[in-house]
This record gives C-alpha cells, structure tokens and sequence, in this order.
C-alpha cells in the first residue's frame, strides 16, 4: 500500500529532550535553569550534611488507545513506537485492538454505552453523528496549544471541513508525504497474452478480454472485488466504474453521493445515465460469469488469495497491492505478473480514476471528555504531528534505522538485509514498530514502503503520477461540515436512502431483466426516500465552505 511520495525539505527535530529522561527534560527545554558545574566543591558553610534524595521520576500518563487492526498489519503491544512513546514523552499507552471486521460494531457499542475508551480512532461520520452529545471532548479550547496541529491544518486546509459548528472534534490522519495511487485498473498481462488479446483501453474492450480469459479458464472469474475501508463489496465494487463511466456512487465514507469534479458540486449517481450505463456493464459481466458473484461478501483476504492464483486476473481498487499478488504468482510462475492499464474510457467518453485523498482526512482520533489530564494528552497527541512524532512514527529510530539528508529518507542497511527477504517487509516492519496509518501516525511519511518497492511498482506510480498531471486520476475529497440540521436529516436520510440501495442494487448486477424493467421505478422511489434533499444538504454545506 505504500506509495512514493513527492519530495520536499523538512525540518528534522533534534535535540537532547530525544536523549535525556524524563527528570532532566526541563533543563534542555529553554524553560529551565542553567546545569550547574558539578565539578565545584560546595563552601563547608553551605554544604548540606548528606546529600539529598533523588527526585522520583514522574509516574506515566496511561492512556487507553483503541484502533481497528487491519488484515496486513497486526498491532504489537509493545512496538518500538510505544517503547519511544514512554521513553520521550512520558506516555504509557495501553492498546486495545480490534480486528477490522468487527471494528464499527465495536466502536457503535462503546458510543451508545458512553464507555469509549481514552483515544479512538473513529470516521468523520462517526463524529457528524454523534459530537453534539457530548461523547467526544471539543478540541477547539485546545488548539492554541497545539502549534504542530496548526501548522499542518495551515498546510492542508481541508482539514477544516472536520469541524461541527465551528468545532474540531478529531486529530485527523494526516500525510506529508503520499503517492498518486488509488482504485486504478490492474491486469494480469501474462494471460492477456496466453489468451491472444490486445491491451484493453476501454471498458467495452475490457469486456471482450475477460470474455477470452473466460473460455480460456472457465473456473476463473476474471474481474474480482471486495469490501473494504468501511465500505461494502458492493459499494467498493461501483464506485471506481461508475466513476470512470463518468457519474460516482458514494463519498469515501459511504455516504450516497459522490463529488463531481466537472461541476465542482455532489451529484446523486443513480439519477444519471451514465451510473445506469456502468450498473448495465456489471450486469452483463455477472450475467456471462465474468464477474466474481461473491464481489459482494469477499473479504479482503478472500480477495487476496483469489488474485495471488488463478482465479481471478483483474481488479480495480488499490493498485499497490498487486506487487505482493506478483510476488506470490511468480513463484509458481516467473512470467506470471500484473501491471497497471493506462486509464479507460468509457461509451460517453469520460475517461477518468479515483484515486486516495492525501492522508486518510475522513478517519480521526478522538478523545473522552472524562480523560485525565486532557491538557498532557492533546500536548502529546499534537507532538506527534511534529517532526519528531512523525519521522518517529514513519520511519523508527534515526541513525538506526534511518538516515534523512537534505529531505531525503534512506533505510538503514542493516534494517534493509534484515527484512528484504519478508513477504510484505514494508508492513511487517511497520508492524515491529507501530508505523504509519496502520500504527500510530498522525502525519504519516510513506517513504518507508518504497525501499522495498520492485522496480515495476516504481513504474507504476510514475505512470500514477502522470495519470493524475493529465487530469485522469481524482483524488477523493472530504466531506463539508454540516450544521446540526443539516446532520440530524442526513442521518434520517442515509438510513432510509442506505437501507433501500443496499435491498436493491446488488439485483439490477445479479438479475437479468430487472434493469429494463424496474430501474425507473427504483429511482422513483429514491427520490421520494430523499435522493434530491441529500444532493442539496451536501452542496449547501459545500457552498459555505467554498466562496
């Protein structure tokens, strides 16, 4: 998942407060007084008698940290982050993972009980639902206090569209530092050629090619998809397509609208021909067993294993994934591979990608109202904004498991040979030491990942990065904050809107006819559930945001 970054100086921490304990951090601060020469011999008047006692270190601030545990990345209780945590800033954190699968039932259940722990991690729309009750502190009193924060709100503005009122609720998940990559088209290239077809360049030619790979291996399905990043298989199977046929399904938390980048405003997808158009493509795809009839349930893992063989030789979600796929088929088969399709046109001519937000803006850390010391746990979680917490939380310890020159992130040696040989060395070390958005990065370098990138994923996010230069790939934007009116209809109109879709979309994919016969009705019935009132919540907020 790892992505190469842009490159740009920053300004790395240094400085004794990185070394010294706790007891002695007053005096490196500026705020201390000067360290007296202890060589001096004390003046018989005023020596003391017998020296005096040591100064008891401080006891730790221990706070509980609860955060979802994805597939790729287990949580280690005693990483190197959390060592270094205790050891810089005095912070003892006990974590309390939950397996991704299960994380939202988790988090709903702590919500509703008001037992949320002491930091968790939650979506924007956890926060849109839920802050006016008081079940998250209001960070806001706070943010003179935290000059880091500031600092990467003033360089990424729309990390204002989190608040509630004016209100900032969460530290969000923020980057410095992240490649172009996202739901772009992936092929297996080797059973292209196998089955004699030429490189697809459009979605009707894509069409034909899985046809041949079809026949060519009928216990395949050669397009597979997945659940994932709280979205379901369904919805993570329609967006990138709707998106490139030129309409979109939801926003990156699911809400059922998407951001037109045309018409710079939210569109409802089902109300245009062209999400018609797109649903049309799957159908016939599912129809001719081209498309994975579980795409609505698998799991990631699932997911994984079927595109690690040959079930499956076709995806379009998260393109970095497809180096640890090449790794496991070339195995068995040196010439097996998947590489990254220049972007596709669609019947109407738009011709365009989703691809990830910088950072991950739409997910944040919030904290209990009812914390200890609420002044000590901002201060901390601001540190880890600064240089200091995010070189620490990206990349280990510099000088030994890193080196920056002049900006430029190089992993040690003795780092590299230790893990070269992993599987996914990239998250199996972030694993060890608590890196990056999986761990505990608040602004998170992705720069680690690329050490160990083969050189043809090297290609891929340059070929990524120009898509995006040409206007083909679009980021994912976050939502705009809404007032409290605007909240308490959006969640009467996501549950009516979202309970509908999800009874019905999967049948205009898996059944034949129902297109042409009922889909007018369905998008009858979506516009009295609100479809309309949903698209004008979501561009009256965005309007006040953008003058």
């Amino acid at each position: 998942m790892h992505k190469k970054a842009n490159l740009k100086t920053r300004v790395i921490m240094t400085g004794c407060a990185i070394l010294l304990p706790a007891s002695l951090l007053a005096a490196c601060s500026g705020g201390g007084q000067p360290a007296k020469n202890t060589d001096a011999k004390p003046s018989p008047a005023t020596a003391p008698a017998t020296a005096p006692a040591a100064t008891a270190p401080a006891a730790p601030l221990e706070l509980t940290w609860m955060r979802y545990e994805h597939p790729s990345q287990a949580l280690v209780n005693d990483s190197l982050a959390i060592k270094e945590f205790l050891k810089r800033q005095n912070v003892k954190l006990n974590l309390q993972g939950v397996p991704q699968s299960n994380y939202d039932d988790k988090k709903k259940t702590l919500i509703a009980t008001n037992t949320t722990p002491d930091i968790m991690l939650v979506k924007q729309d956890d926060i849109q639902n839920y802050a006016d009750t008081g079940i998250f502190l209001d960070l806001t009193p706070y943010l003179d206090k935290m000059p880091n924060l500031k600092k990467v709100i003033d360089q990424q503005p729309d990390i204002n569209k989190n608040r509630i009122d004016g209100k900032l609720y969460g530290f969000p998940l923020a980057a410095s530092f992240t490649g172009a990559g996202g739901q772009l088209a992936m092929m297996r290239m080797d059973i292209l050629e196998k089955v004699g077809a030429k490189v697809p360049t459009n979605y009707e030619e894509l069409y034909e090619v899985f046809k041949k790979m079809k026949a060519a291996y009928p216990d395949s399905y050669p397009f597979t998809a997945r659940a994932a990043n709280g979205l379901t298989g369904t919805e993570n199977l329609i967006n990138p397509i709707a998106f490139g046929f030129g309409s979109g399904y939801t926003t990156f938390n699911g809400s059922k609208v998407y951001y037109e980048p045309k018409e710079k405003k939210y569109k409802f997808g089902p109300n245009s021909a062209e999400f018609k158009n797109a649903v049309t493509w799957l159908n016939k795809l599912h129809k001719e067993k081209l498309l994975d009839p579980d795409y609505a349930t698998a799991t990631s893992q699932i997911w994984q294993e079927k595109l690690s063989s040959n079930k499956a030789f076709y995806f379009q979600d998260n393109n970095g994934f497809a180096n640890q796929f090449n790794i496991a088929l070339q195995k068995a088969d040196p010439k097996a591979k998947f590489d990254l399709l220049s972007t596709m046109s669609s019947s109407n001519g738009a011709k365009r990608n989703l691809i990830y937000a910088k950072g991950h803006l739409s997910e944040s850390y919030v904290l209990n109202p009812k914390v200890k010391n609420p002044e000590k746990v901002v201060a901390f979680m601001d540190w880890l904004y600064s240089d200091e917490g995010s070189n620490l939380t990206s990349f280990g310890l510099q000088g030994e498991h890193y080196t920056m020159t002049s900006g430029q992130y190089k992993m040690s040696d003795a780092l590299f040979s230790k893990y070269k040989d992993d599987k996914t060395p990239s998250y199996t070390i972030s694993s060890a030491f608590g890196l990056g958005y999986l761990g505990y990065a608040l602004l998170e370098d992705t720069r680690l990942g690329n050490t160990f990138a083969t050189p043809q994923s090297l290609e891929w996010e340059v070929k990524a990065t120009k898509m995006e230069e040409a206007g083909e790939s679009i980021r994912f934007v976050s939502d705009p904050p809404f007032t409290k009116e605007e909240r308490e209809k959006l969640k009467q109109l996501r549950s009516q809107l979202d309970s509908y879709l999800t009874r019905n979309m999967d049948k205009f994919i898996m059944t034949d006819g129902a297109l042409s016969k009922d889909w007018d009705g369905f998008v009858a019935e979506l516009k009295k559930l609100g479809s309309d009132q949903l698209e004008k919540i979501y561009n009256d907020a965005l309007a006040r945001v953008v003058k």
